[in-house]
């Protein structure tokens, strides 16, 4: 019942102002080769690429400061959009925040750790504070706390990768002493502790979350294998049921798919790539996988990044694809989470990532998924360790 109401609450939301590329079937869809960079975009001056959408250089370390760090976003399971996606908050301390709609700089912010913005509320964002789950005021510039867990030294929101339920009422937490680590999910609206789980060493654990209906938490370990420390598991909110469902944790996030399921979608592994597809999503209920990007004429896309952010269109997951020379090399794409192999294609990013990690596009959508921010050296004609962010937007 939880999963139609939400379905249903989005579709009603959602209308049908936005625009978005077509759709395209990935074994017709005309794959070009990559073409490198040329010249360097410039700040706030928006460009059409090759693909006809709009591209804008959305921070420069000479306009707004800081360190190069601090203009790029953080990752691609952390939305940079606000609820309302009248903000905009990109990586580091303080935080700099930009204006939804032109893409300016509006301010500095100290935000908490691992902050997340609110769901539901355009002017909060979520984090941690020494051992405090807190709330912080955007508009204000004031943090309050939510609860503190006096049982431990500190917490963590997920090891940087975790994300709250849709409605902003389950967080997913790590409690730290020493070398030890505990799970927690915390139920904000009852300031209540649902369930704990002793890990003990935290040595191979990735990340932890809720999933996105609130249904499930989900620990990754970065260890392939179906061991107790190993691959993907998933239990009930309060650590019962207990259920293996992957044994490879490639890069990944949690969404929903055209059927209003729970999913986790990553890219493939050795036995996928194998049968030809290219990235899997995996019901969270049962297990079920379900292949995506199927593709048998050439190698497809491989070891980039994978988003969920678009919180308000359910069904499809975005790519910045980066790893290695494939069709549609360094493209960024959304992907229809079903077995209809649909794609819409928003460009490519020009990002350089084996110079560094941090040279990483790590593609996000905004809540509707009209538009993604990524990071890019643009083939290194920018060169600092951190990239400056862009936006590209179907116009």
């Amino acid at each position: 019942m939880k999963r139609l109401v939400f379905v249903l609450f989005l579709m009603c939301s959602i209308g049908f102002a936005q625009t978005y590329p077509k759709d395209e079937n990935i074994m017709e869809t005309k794959w070009e080769a990559y073409t490198p960079a040329l010249t360097a975009p410039e700040y706030l001056v928006p460009f059409t690429n090759s693909f006809g959408n709009q591209v804008t250089r959305v921070s420069d370390v000479e306009v707004i400061g800081g360190d190069t760090q601090q203009l790029r976003h953080h990752y691609s399971k952390d939305s940079p959009w606000n609820s309302d996606e009248t903000l905009i908050k990109l990586a580091g301390f303080p935080a700099a925040i930009l204006d939804g709609n032109t893409y300016k700089f509006i301010k500095w912010a100290k935000i908490p750790s691992s902050a997340t913005w609110s769901n539901t509320n355009p002017n909060l964002m979520y984090g941690t504070k020494g051992n405090r789950l807190v709330s912080f005021n955007i508009i204000i510039n004031v943090s309050q706390t939510i609860h503190t867990f006096r049982d431990f030294q500190t917490i963590s929101y997920g090891y940087n990768e975790g994300n709250m339920s849709y409605d902003d009422r389950y967080i997913g937490l790590i409690g730290e002493n020493f070398n030890n680590v505990t799970l927690i999910v915390f139920d904000i609206l009852n300031s209540t502790i649902v369930g704990t789980k002793f890990l003990g060493s935290k040595e191979g654990l990735d990340w932890f979350s809720v999933s996105p209906l609130g249904n499930y938490a989900i620990v990754s370990w970065q260890p392939d294998g179906n061991a107790d420390n190993q691959g993907l598991k998933v239990y009930d909110l309060d650590f019962t049921n207990k259920r293996h469902l992957t044994d490879y944790t490639t890069h990944a996030d949690l969404g929903i798919d055209v059927d209003g399921n729970e999913v986790y979608v990553a890219f493939g592994d050795e036995e996928t790539r194998a049968n030809n597809y290219y990235v899997k999503m995996i019901r969270l209920s049962d297990g079920l996988i379900t292949p995506l990007f199927e593709y048998t004429e050439a190698y497809g896309v491989w070891g980039g990044h994978i988003s969920c952010r678009n919180t308000n269109r359910p069904g499809w997951a975005y790519i910045s694809e980066g790893c290695c020379k494939t069709i549609g090399e360094k493209e960024i794409l959304a992907i229809k989470l079903d077995s209809s192999n649909t794609i819409e294609r928003f460009g490519v990013h020009h990002a350089t990532y084996h110079d560094s990690y941090e040279q990483g596009a790590q593609a996000v959508p905004n809540r509707d998924g009209t538009k993604i921010m990524f990071a890019s050296s643009w083939d290194c004609l920018f060169t600092t360790k951190y990239p400056p962010a862009f936006i590209v937007e179907k116009k």
